[in-house]
Order: C-alpha cells, then structure tokens, then sequence
C-alpha cells in the first residue's frame, strides 16, 4: 500500500475551503468526540514532503484537520518502503524520526510527541495533539534486539510486528492468500523481540501479522495487545482482515482492535466498498469483541497515495478512504448517530478504549 506519490495541492485546499465552509453547521449538529487514531503513516508522509523542501507540514497541511475532527491522540507510524527493507532500512526509521523532531522545533508548543500516558494526558489538557511512534514492521532493527533499546530512547514506544511481507521476526498476513505460503509463527528472534518490547512497555500491535503469529504473540503477552488498524475477516475474507476467534482473544487480553477505513480491508470488491459497509465492520467488532475494546485506527492515506492500488483476494483494486481525512471525522460521527450508537458509545471508541491501553502499558 505504501508507495511514493506526490500530493494533490489544488484538490486538498478545496476540501480544506468546503470544511470550513461546513463547519460552523457540523458544529452546532454533531458532537466533537475526543479521537484517538491508532495508525497514520505520519513518518513517511513528513519524511518524503521535506525532502522536496517543504517545512512545517504538521502545522500548515495537518493541524487544521487535526482539529476539525477532535483528534486528540494520532499514533505515527515508522514503516520501511520495499525498495528499503534490504539495505537502508535503519536510515529510513532514524529519518522519519529525524523529520519529526524537526518539525518539532519549527512548530514549539503545536503538539507533542508522547512517551507515556503521563504525558499523553498533559497533552490532552494543554489542547495539543500527542504524537506516539510506533513500528510497522521491524526491519529497522536487523536481527539486532538491542536496537529496540535505542529506538526505545528515541521516543518509539510501539511496535508492530510486520507489514505484509516476511522479515526476520515473522510473516505478514497477505492480502490475497496463497497455498504455497500460509505462513508460520514467531521465529526465535520474533519471540526474543516480543518479550523485550514487554520488558520496555511497549505498545504490541498486531496489524499486518499472519493467524500464526498473532496466537503466538497472545501467548506470550501478559497484558493488552492490540491490532491497531484491522477489520472483520468474517466481512471481508482477506487474511489481512482478523477472524472472530483472535478478536475474542484480543478483546480476552484487554486488548483494541481498530477500526481501519481503507476500502481494500471494507470489502475485497473492486467499488463496493462503502460508509455503511464500514459501519457493518464496525457492528461486527462490537459484537464479537465487545464494545470496551474497539476504537479507531483509520490508516488514512489516499492524501499522501492517491493513485495506490493493491491485489485484494486476486482483484487488484484503487485504494480509497472511506473517512477521506480526520476532518471528516465529524460527518462519520453523524452516520454513526444515525445507525443508532450514543455519543457514551462514540466515546468508548474513538478514545477512551485505548487510552485505557495506554495508561495500561505506556508508565
């Protein structure tokens, strides 16, 4: 899904001018709920728009959504593009770190990159969007355990196994599956890696992880695991997806399971993805995990990718946000009042599921 693609300007500043437009009647309408996004490829995004000179990203192109939705929490993700996984994968997480800590110094006070629930929650009451990283993927790291220390230092403060390939640790989930390759559990490394992560207090998301390796993981973990952007395999039938069984182990665990918008993980039919399709995922991870360990892990992206596709159960398709951006956030709140949920339920699940987990494991 990741792929380097040049934003479209003109058409953001014209959704940008119609939310404004629309916000003053969003406002008197709906409720802003406190949102935490657990997935956003905010590492890569900054990363490849600085190199084509641009500054202030955060505050200029990202803020203004960022508050329109009522995101209080986004987790930014360190993810490794394929033509980096074999040789330059540690320059690329130290970058995308790097891109951040920039930022930072150009923005003083915008917002805050959180190491700990302590500090998440100070971000909350000063109004300022707190940033976590976390892994998606290991690659940065080798087979070199002790690395996880020195990204520990850095800030990152979760870790996602895989993207949806094969590394040293363990097997991603496919999108299409294969008879030749189901996949296995942890490796050595894997388990090694999982059990230092939990020494740490790290967050451990499952996401892009195999059947295989998610079992494994939950037999090693003592405490909340989490798959933070993942929908219903039972909707969808993609190996991406989680089936019923893992998200009752998840949920067992005192775990979240995020909600993800992207139209492949909605529906594995090329067009047929749909709000209310997403909402039937929604449904369904309420039902089976209960409401207490479901929230929100969008993975918006069709800003920073607007023209990927990806081969969902054999059927190459455009990638597309359901919830175009975070700004959308408040009209995605409408529906859901519409099918019947209450502004306790949005509650539960657009934030304070998971900072649950977080005071749980970020000390």
């Amino acid at each position: 899904r990741k792929h380097r693609m040049s934003v479209n300007k003109a058409s953001i500043t014209q959704r940008q001018e119609k939310k404004k437009m629309e916000s003053s009647k969003v406002g008197r309408n709906i409720p802003q709920i406190p949102v935490v996004d657990a997935h956003y490829d905010l590492g890569m995004f900054l990363q490849q728009e600085r190199q084509k000179g641009k500054r202030k990203i955060i505050e200029t192109e990202l803020m203004p959504e960022l508050r329109r939705g009522g995101v209080q929490v986004l987790v930014s993700a360190i993810y490794v593009d394929e033509n980096s996984v074999s040789g330059s994968a540690l320059r690329q997480a130290c970058n995308q770190i790097a891109a951040l800590q920039a930022e930072m110094k150009e923005s003083p006070d915008l917002f805050s990159v959180c190491t700990s629930a302590m500090e998440i929650e100070k971000a909350r009451k000063e109004g300022k969007p707190a940033i976590i990283m976390s892994f998606e993927g290991i690659e940065p790291l080798g087979r070199n355990v002790e690395l996880l220390d020195f990204f520990y230092e850095s800030g990152v403060r979760g870790i996602g196994l895989a993207h949806a390939r094969r590394n040293l640790a363990c097997d991603g989930a496919m999108y299409t599956s294969s008879p030749h390759n189901i996949g296995a559990g942890l490796t050595d490394f894997g388990v090694e890696l999982v059990e230092k992560a939990q020494e740490l207090h790290m967050l451990i998301d499952v996401s892009h992880l195999n059947d295989a390796g998610t079992k494994d993981v939950l037999d090693i973990v003592k405490g909340p695991v989490i798959a933070s952007h993942s929908n219903c395999r039972a909707l969808n039938p993609t190996l991406r997806n989680i089936d019923d069984t893992l998200l009752r182990r998840i949920a067992d665990s005192g775990g979240v399971i995020g909600l993800n918008g992207c139209s492949v993980l909605v529906s594995d039919r090329e067009g047929n993805a749909s709000m209310e399709m997403l909402i039937e995922h929604l449904n369904h991870l309420v039902n089976v995990a209960g409401i207490e360990h479901v929230g929100l892990g969008f993975d918006i992206a069709q800003m920073i990718l607007p023209d990927a596709y990806i081969t969902v159960n054999g059927i190459k398709q455009k990638v597309v946000d359901i919830v175009a951006s975070h700004g959308d956030i408040p009209e995605f709140t409408e529906e859901l009042l519409k099918h019947g949920y209450t502004e306790e339920m949005l509650r539960k699940i657009y934030a304070e599921n998971f900072l649950r987990v977080y005071r749980d494991v970020l000390v």
